[in-house]
């Protein structure tokens, strides 16, 4: 029963483009759960392979991207105007009815545990305050500006416009939920766009850089393929096999687990390691393995990282690929990540082609890296294309 709904949880997330959990949904204890040790396929043992991070850099260092310190702190809020946000707040907006129920379990001797409920009278929301807190709010939003000063201008310029706009102090004192909760939306909105423009003029600056380095920034400017990963299944649990009914070949570990995989990424696995132009593939573990940050907090987890042969031309290409469900096709989630990805393919060809003593980090020869969002619906278009040799 319990692995039941185990299995219900996991094909929810899935559902809702929340794949990367399923993995880390174990039963039992959640601080002990029984993962072990998966080495490397002995065919690439030996490998060293590094993918490249997305950098911060200066005339004095090169590191990893910080989201907060790079981009969330360096915003910019002193030419925000808040008539867009005042203009979408109603003057007649009344404060939604609400009903309680309260439900509880009583124990009698003609009825044991029997469900017992009560529905109180209907009533509207708490009193508000007799004024609203300018001060409260600007802590409401320090999140987001974080400069406490300009949050508190932010606040102080939408009261102003809404009492200009004939909105009396009382009433705004009755709006102050409803305030609150569409300017932290707006400011959300506000912030996102904010972001991707300073990100994308950072990148044209070449203060933000996506590429792999052989100078002495080295140690802190790439990311290193482990020699192990890990797994929750058990010794002897059901693998995934290839299209020929035996072992898979060109997986960087073995075994690979079904269990380890939804349905539409075992598919794309099967497919890969039978492309006679790969010459190996990953399915990379979120929260513990590869990553990508963009100018979000949250950081992008690629479902599959696989590398091409070497082409006539001498070139390898190295693939990330982020895999999503036709319903998720078009959410802001899904957009942000092909546009980041994206910008970092290109970011990556401009920069690998132009400066001088970058090493080849993934094979002895040279190496693209192309970053892409692929549907489940298309993939079998677009995937033999990218994995074919130029």
């Amino acid at each position: 029963e319990t692995n039941a709904v185990v299995d219900q949880i996991k094909r929810g997330l899935e559902r809702e483009g929340m794949g990367d959990l399923v993995q880390s949904i174990h039963v039992g204890d959640p601080q002990q759960p029984n993962r072990r040790a998966i080495n490397r396929n002995p065919k690439f043992a030996s490998a060293q392979i590094f993918l490249p991070k997305v950098l911060r850099v200066t005339e004095h260092e090169t590191r990893e991207l910080d989201y907060e310190e790079d981009i969330l702190y360096a915003l910019e809020w002193g030419d925000l105007e808040v008539a867009e946000l005042v203009e979408r707040i109603p003057k007649n907006y009344q404060a939604a009815e609400r009903q309680l129920r309260k439900i509880w379990l009583e124990d009698s001797a003609a009825q044991p545990s029997a469900v017992k409920n009560k529905t109180t009278q209907s009533h509207s929301s708490p009193p508000e305050p007799p004024a609203f807190d300018c001060a409260y709010a600007t802590q409401f939003i320090a999140d987001i500006v974080t400069n406490p000063w300009r949050a508190r201008e932010i606040v102080g310029a939408v009261v102003r416009a809404l009492q200009a706009r004939g909105i009396a102090e009382a009433e705004l004192a009755k709006l102050g939920g409803y305030i609150l909760e569409a300017l932290r939306k707006w400011l959300l909105e506000q912030r996102d766009a904010r972001a991707e423009k300073r990100f994308r003029e950072q990148v044209h600056a070449g203060c933000i850089q996506f590429h792999l380095r052989g100078d002495a920034d080295f140690q802190r400017a790439h990311w290193q393929m482990p020699s192990q990963t890990q797994t929750t299944q058990r010794q002897g649990a059901t693998c995934l096999v290839g299209a020929h009914g035996g072992a898979l070949q060109k997986s960087l570990f073995q075994p690979i687990y079904q269990a380890d995989l939804n349905e539409d990424e075992r598919t794309v696995a099967v497919y890969m390691d039978g492309a006679e132009t790969l010459k190996w593939w990953h399915r990379n573990v979120s929260r513990h393995q590869y990553y990508l940050q963009g100018w979000r907090r949250d950081k992008i987890y690629p479902d599959f990282i696989c590398a091409r042969q070497t082409d006539a031309y001498g070139v390898q290409k190295l693939m990330v690929l982020e895999m999503k469900g036709d319903h998720l096709a078009g959410n802001k989630d899904t957009n942000y990540k092909k546009a980041m990805l994206n910008l970092l393919t290109d970011t990556f060809v401009e920069t690998h082609a132009d400066r001088i003593g970058e090493a080849d980090l993934v094979g002895n020869d040279g190496t693209e890296v192309h970053c892409d969002l692929v549907l489940f619906s298309n993939w079998k278009e677009r995937l033999p294309r990218l994995l074919a040799a130029r």
